[in-house]
């Protein structure tokens, strides 16, 4: 498949977002920041732990024919294994990230979403979205069960309790799951599969890319996903940009941040060649 690809961070910060493809698999990662001043027992931080996972992943999918809810939990061990030696992988707020994976394989199209991440397909019939938003459910549900308790902190303390609060559901039975320490998260993931002849495109993205469906709903998936194919992974960036710059104080639309790390990545099934031209 013919794959392109855009990543922008929020202005002025390291992006924190990670993307690796091939013509065949696509792995996609949202590093979860956090406030600043959180001991977070890891010593390397947030882009080191995105882009060590996700080459892992990538590796995994490309190289192996296993399931990859198998290539996740794999990925996720032997990258706890790398700095179980210097940081405390016990702490609840090292570094964690969403995982999207799209892979052609054979004459089947698979799909893993773990956390605020998204697939969509381009189908003959219909889009398909693949969402996991248990993320997003559980923080709304705790900035509403903390209200009392938020509304005298300042943001930055506001920000650091909500956190922890967030951090105290992570990985557990009614609450959310993410690529962390912990390899059994994999089995959690939303998993799929389509007949890669009916795949005309799929689109992988983080939920910084998806705000104007998601978060701002001034469009649909189908309307993103023709801006996608016809402009490519970079329209919809710059489109949910000008959207964060039209509402920076946050009244329209709340939001913990007003911009955030945004990555999409498009695949295509290739044109046909017409018969006897090359």
């Amino acid at each position: 498949m013919l794959v392109s690809v855009a990543s922008v961070p929020s202005p002025g910060q390291i992006n924190e977002d990670f993307a690796v493809a091939s013509p065949e698999t696509v792995v996609l990662l949202d590093g979860a920041g956090l406030p600043s001043g959180v001991d977070t027992g890891c010593i390397h931080g947030v882009p080191w732990f995105v882009r060590t996972l996700g080459a892992s992943i990538f590796k995994h999918a490309t190289e192996r024919p296993a399931a990859l809810t198998e290539c996740l939990a794999d990925a996720i061990d032997s990258t706890a294994q790398l700095h179980a030696g210097t940081c405390d992988l016990g702490n609840p707020m090292m570094p964690t990230s969403t995982v999207a994976i799209a892979r052609a394989r054979g004459d089947v199209f698979e799909w893993l979403v773990l956390a605020d991440s998204t697939v969509v397909l381009s189908l003959p019939d219909r889009i398909d979205v693949i969402a996991d938003h248990r993320v997003s459910e559980v923080t709304d549900r705790q900035r509403v069960q903390m209200a009392a308790e938020l509304q005298h902190l300042e943001e930055g303390k506001r920000r650091m309790a909500l956190a922890h609060a967030q951090r105290s559901l992570m990985n557990t039975a009614g609450g959310y799951w993410v690529a962390a320490t912990d390899p059994g998260a994999a089995a959690r993931s939303l998993t799929g599969e389509a007949p890669l002849a009916t795949v005309r495109a799929a689109a992988v993205l983080t939920d910084g890319a998806a705000r104007s469906v998601d978060d701002f709903g001034v469009m649909g998936w189908p309307a993103l996903m023709s801006r996608l194919e016809a402009d490519g992974p970079h329209s919809v960036i710059n489109r949910t940009r000008e959207l964060e710059r039209s509402d920076l104080e946050r009244r329209r639309w709340p939001r913990s941040k007003c911009h955030d790390d945004a990555t999409v990545v498009l695949m295509q099934r290739e044109p046909e060649c017409p018969m006897g031209k090359r």
